[in-house]
């Protein structure tokens, strides 16, 4: 199983895959990550290999060290470039490490991971997640110390949550079950809610 900046290469390359033969429509299209189009979440991607961290630093305090509008404003200006262009540079750099060194490789797989099917399911592409991705986006996401920087701890506090499609679960409490995507989502506040099952559904975050 890869690892660490292996598998956020990974989880790089398979975005770059997917959107590099998109059509201007497709591109312009909106994706599941409210008020972003697929070629924002493009840009966005891309931001995190293409940014210092003076240039990072200096955008959030031009954003008032507001993190969505930093990272809105990356995405707008990376997600400019022609899509080929953002490919390309996802995948020879795709195991770049992010320039803010306390964020994990993990936090750049679970990112790409929701990421990516923030854009495949809104224009109805074929394709899943690696299961090593995904079993990598959960674990994050519910079990490691910076998870809170995308799910908040209070959002899926008292839930038990148990993949049906891989070997993953976690928690103690509420169950809510079924496919493995399907759970990454709903704790990142995509409604996915009729793909669940289990008395912890309405405790889902929204």
């Amino acid at each position: 199983m890869k690892t660490g900046w292996d598998l956020a290469a990974q989880a790089r390359t398979d975005f770059a895959d997917m959107v590099e033969g998109l059509s201007a429509d497709q591109l312009a299209a909106p994706s599941l990550c409210e008020n972003w189009s697929t070629q924002d979440v493009a840009g966005h991607l891309v931001s995190f290999i293409k940014l210092s961290l003076p240039s990072m630093m200096l955008g959030m305090a031009k954003a008032g060290f507001n993190a969505d509008k930093a990272w809105r404003h990356n995405a707008t200006k990376y997600g400019a470039a022609p899509i080929a262009a953002i490919a390309a540079d996802l995948r020879e750099h795709a195991a770049k490490p992010s320039a803010m060194k306390s964020f994990p490789p993990e936090l750049t797989v679970a990112d790409a991971a929701v990421h990516t099917q923030d854009v495949r399911r809104p224009l109805g592409l074929d394709g899943a997640l690696d299961p090593d991705v995904l079993r990598t986006a959960l674990d994050f996401c519910t079990g490691h110390a910076k998870g809170k920087m995308l799910v908040p701890t209070k959002d899926i506090a008292g839930l038990r949550l148990e993949a049906t499609d891989i070997d993953w679960s976690w928690g103690e409490g509420a169950t809510v079950s079924g496919p493995a995507e399907a759970l990454l989502l709903a704790i990142n506040r995509r409604d996915t809610r009729g793909e669940l099952t289990g008395d912890g559904v309405a405790q889902l975050p929204r």
